[in-house]
């Protein structure tokens, strides 16, 4: 028998929060009271591993991992539809065995019932169903513990957020205790490397809890929630307390059942594993939702988040007993959407509130392919734009918002599709020696994206233009497409980083003229593939804006010489001095005219840039930008500082 009688007032209170109640107010009918037949199945026969949620003495949740004793599956077994039976493996540090000591021993008889969670994900399918209730039995069998719970919850989820792995039986493991502060002091905080271990993560467990007070306990009894969530490695991020994690919560089905536990018991647990070498990371924590305004004045443009304020933690290495395939790679989840940072982490970046609303206008439209563009805004704000900066947009007004989709197959990004976009801006009248007007005027040249919702839109608007209305490309005011603009951001930039700010950290104009004495030019080697060549634009258009003189080569991967030619011819006209550049343009033709002026030097290669050809340069610092693995293979010839700029927005 389920123990629920609908949402409890966590759920319900997150769900209004959100604007789903209507939509899911008779939803908590999909959760069963008893395992269903294939879910029974799916744990006795597909799984090596279970993570569970359980209950430590001061009532925190710690998310523990029950596994096969040799990484095999069939250590789990259902005689009944209300009965999960699992003979484990647990590992010394594993909090289920404090938590198990702590119920045993207890006198309360209140206390006495051991409520569990756990969670079954099939890593080779994405298939995952999550169960909860409480422990009927548990004890040591000769090193393994015996498992005997009472499922009244069940429900299957959907595949979105996992990530796919190829994982194998490891049982040669030697779990050792290399970190352990079960209660944290005020003061304490995570060390680098376990800061390090959360940022590269892409998979955490997620704990929660529902103390039900003795009013609400008939209609909805206390119990526990395992969960897992899933992104791009980094999707969690750590404050700079050092202790505070941030976990951003995407489009689910809405049910809330994860952070409704939360909204009424204030605590979380999270897990997190490394499937490489078999290293856990156990926390529990104080948590917290937000949503809207208070969400974002942490994780920018980011709606609805959670954080969970460090309570205690448990590092073990070497614990897990099955590891990814030697060389398998994991196949990460298309629905993950790209990794977003903290408003601390980007130091360089300015996010303006939403109730100081600054709206640009698209003012012009120059088409140089069939697929690469400028767009130019104006806004009545003035701006302040470092060269080599990015402009965060929201197209919301532009296009509409997107109704809610669960699931999308056809193209997932559309469901976590906000409508925000950044592009770096390739152009600032605030560049140039004399500004004119107060406002300010922006161009991102961008390409477009195949499925793109708002690169889409926007070719389609240049294109029939183009065909039918040729003078609104010129001045495209007309129109009144305006945009929001969410904020100016990246610190992918010439150094000083600000040439506008005169702080303890910002060199001083004598000593940077000093600086400029003893090693000028400073000589910088820039590496661009493809539209890639965009900050690059910014740099040299503002570049009068520092005093220093450069003496700059730059590496061109692109199957479009004429056209990237033109831009920089564009960018280098524009600088208001003149620039040491020599130019070297890798392609698959060499059949292409040299429009750069007579300032700079042009070289023609045929094929790809390689490191053997990268590491003949000398230079101060090493710019890089473009695809992802553009960035890693020409990085693997640089020596020296290296500074990247990706597509990773």
């Amino acid at each position: 028998m389920s123990s629920l009688n609908g949402w409890h007032k966590g759920e319900r209170t997150i769900q209004e929060k959100l604007e789903f109640h209507g939509a899911v107010s008779q939803s908590w009918t999909q959760i069963k009271g008893e395992l269903p037949e294939q879910h029974r199945n799916f744990y006795s026969t597909c799984l090596p591993f279970i993570p569970i949620t359980t209950l430590d003495s001061m009532g925190r949740p710690w998310s523990s991992i029950l596994a096969g004793p040799d990484g095999e599956i069939g250590w789990a077994s259902s005689e009944t539809y209300d009965q999960l039976t699992m003979r484990a493996k647990v590992w010394d540090g594993d909090p289920l065995k404090a938590n198990a000591d702590y119920h045993a021993d207890t006198a309360d008889a209140s206390k006495r019932k051991m409520l569990i969670a756990g969670i079954g994900v099939q890593f080779s399918t994405r298939r995952r169903n999550k169960f909860a209730g409480s422990v009927k039995t548990i004890e040591n069998q000769g090193g393994l513990v015996d498992i005997c719970t009472s499922v009244n919850e069940a429900i299957g989820n959907c595949p979105k957020y996992i990530t796919i792995r190829n994982l194998v039986p490891f049982p040669h493991t030697t779990p050792r205790v290399t970190y352990q502060e079960i209660n944290l002091p005020p003061t304490g905080r995570l060390s680098s490397d376990l800061i390090a271990f959360i940022h590269s993560s892409d998979t955490v467990f997620l704990g929660s809890s529902y103390w039900a007070s003795e009013r609400d306990a008939p209609r909805f009894p206390s119990h526990l929630g395992m969960n897992h969530r899933g992104g791009k490695p980094g999707f969690v991020r750590v404050r700079n307390d050092g202790r505070t994690l941030v976990l951003p919560d995407y489009s689910g089905n809405r049910l809330m059942t994860s952070l409704g536990n939360i909204e009424a018991t204030p605590l979380a647990s999270l897990t997190f594993p490394s499937f490489i070498n078999g290293s856990l990371l156990y926390v529990t924590g104080i948590a917290h939702n937000l949503v809207g305004a208070p969400a974002q004045a942490i994780m920018p443009s980011q709606n609805v988040l959670t954080t969970i304020e460090i309570t205690g933690y448990i590092f073990i290495e070497d614990a897990l007993p099955v590891r990814q395939r030697e060389g398998t790679e994991p196949q990460r989840s298309p629905y993950a959407p790209p990794v977003k940072l903290l408003k601390e982490e980007q130091a360089s970046s300015t996010y303006f509130s939403t109730e100081d609303t600054i709206h640009a206008t698209l003012s012009r439209i120059e088409l140089h392919s069939s697929d690469l563009a400028t767009f130019t805004f104006e806004s009545p704000h003035k701006l302040d734009i470092i060269p080599g900066q990015a402009a965060i947009l929201n197209f919301t007004s532009f296009l509409g918002a997107l109704p809610y989709k669960h699931m999308a197959p056809e193209n997932p990004n559309l469901v976590n599709d906000d409508r925000i976009r950044t592009w770096t801006i390739s152009w600032c009248s605030s560049w140039t020696l004399v500004a004119d007007g107060v406002g300010t005027t922006f161009s991102l040249t961008m390409r477009l994206k195949p499925g793109g919702a708002v690169t889409g839109a926007l070719f389609n608007i240049a294109n029939k233009l183009s065909a039918v209305r040729p003078e609104l490309l010129e001045d495209s005011r007309p129109l009144g497409l305006n945009v929001t603009l969410v904020g100016i951001a990246g610190g992918f930039v010439l150094e000083p980083t600000d040439p506008h700010e005169d702080t303890e950290i910002a060199v001083s104009r004598e000593e940077e003229q000093m600086s400029v004495q003893k090693n000028a030019p400073r000589k910088l080697l820039w590496i661009a593939g493809g539209i890639g060549i965009t900050p690059f634009l910014a740099m040299l258009s503002g570049i009068s804006l520092y005093s220093t003189e450069y003496e700059i080569t730059l590496l061109l991967s692109t199957r479009e010489p004429d056209v990237m030619l033109s831009l920089l011819s564009h960018a280098i006209e524009v600088a208001a001095h003149e620039v040491k550049l020599v130019v070297h343009v890798f392609s698959s033709t060499n059949q292409f005219k040299n429009s750069l002026p007579s300032s700079a030097s042009l070289h023609r290669h045929y094929g790809r840039i390689t490191s053997s050809f990268i590491s003949d340069f000398k230079a101060e610092c090493v710019y890089v930008c473009g695809p992802e693995i553009f960035e890693r293979e020409v990085t693997q010839g640089v020596v020296g500082k290296v500074r990247r700029e990706g597509f990773a927005y």
